[in-house]
């Protein structure tokens, strides 16, 4: 009977992701106005973009708040590589998370070392020096003003000069971002990245190499922020430094935390919900702010695990028990 309940379970798993994957490809041709289509193509960047910070923090339980940076890095790395130097945009989108994924190496290899509270500062420091380079490296970075003219890719003899069919790429590396980070979990990678996340001293008696495990998933997390970075650049056509602040840090693990950091779906579900809600908000004007955060607040004190938790709760008791 629990075989079956499983295999069931199963079943209705692999039917709902079918079901997501279908309404996302429709997404497109419902949305009415080209600022609803921009949205659509933001969430599915911002879902990139907090997986990777889920990576880190939700399977490695390491807790940075440099995942903007990243993006930042593969943002300027399109911009620079295709406006300033006219590579092909396909092969700057290649060259973004691998530019990123060395900084990540980088920052992890001398603050890892560093315990709680003192590694979220350096990364907190991290995040501010690379802004205040791309402020004031101007012949490099153009500086405050930034880097316009950004050419989007080209498929075959298509451009994907449009929002509809920039969001198909998007989508296309969104899915495969969500299958890769799927192996991870099931990997002994991923089982040694959560051992390390559930208890340092464990994981280490047990062999697992807590250093070179550690720079593997800064280096994971900052490839797929710098990937998010270079779709934003070409959906943007436009990158400067203000996109990449600490307030965007701070949305990012809202996202996360909103979505439930136990699932990469979390990921997504988080982008969709802290994409849209700012937007449904400001018909409320001056109270725009204070719903937003106390909707915030109640959701991470009632539901610790996230929307995702809560589903799975939810669906746990419909289907009698079975874990999901």
């Amino acid at each position: 009977m629990r075989w079956l309940a499983v295999e069931r379970l199963r079943g209705w798993r692999w039917a709902l992701v079918l079901l997501a994957v279908s309404a996302a490809l429709c997404l497109p041709w419902l949305a009415g106005t080209p600022y609803s289509q921009g949205l659509l193509n933001l969430t599915i960047i911002n879902s990139i973009l907090v997986l990777g910070f889920y990576i880190i923090f939700g399977l490695t339980g390491i807790f940075t708040v440099s995942q903007v940076a990243f993006m930042a890095i593969g943002a300027y790395t399109v911009a620079i590589l295709t406006a300033d130097h006219h590579w092909s945009p396909w092969l700057a989108l290649a060259a973004a998370p691998c530019t990123a994924a060395l900084f990540g190496i980088l920052l992890g290899l001398p603050t890892l070392k560093l315990k709680s509270h003192y590694l979220t500062m350096a990364t907190i420091g991290f995040t501010e020096v690379v802004r205040l380079v791309l402020i004031n490296w101007e012949p490099v970075t153009h500086g405050p003003s930034g880097i316009r003219g950004i050419p989007t890719p080209v498929l075959g003899a298509a451009p994907l000069d449009s929002s509809r069919m920039l969001y198909y790429l998007c989508l296309a590396v969104l899915l495969l971002a969500l299958a890769g980070v799927g192996r991870l979990r099931s990997s002994r990678l991923g089982r040694g990245l959560e051992a390390i996340r559930d208890d340092e001293l464990a994981a280490d008696t047990c062999g697992i190499g807590l250093m070179r495990y550690k720079i593997m998933a800064f280096a994971l997390s900052a490839f797929l922020g710098g990937l998010a970075g270079g779709l934003y650049a070409f959906h943007m056509r436009y990158v400067a430094p203000d996109a990449f602040t600490l307030e965007q840090t701070i949305q990012t693990l809202a996202m996360l935390m909103i979505g439930g950091r136990t699932a990469p779906a979390g990921s997504v579900v988080g982008a969709v919900a802290l994409t849209y809600l700012p937007e449904a908000l400001r018909s409320f004007k001056d109270w725009y702010m204070a719903i937003y955060g106390l909707g915030l607040v109640a959701v991470l004190i009632f539901l610790p695990d996230g929307l995702v938790g809560l589903f799975r709760r939810s669906w746990r008791r419909l289907m009698g028990g079975a874990a999901v």
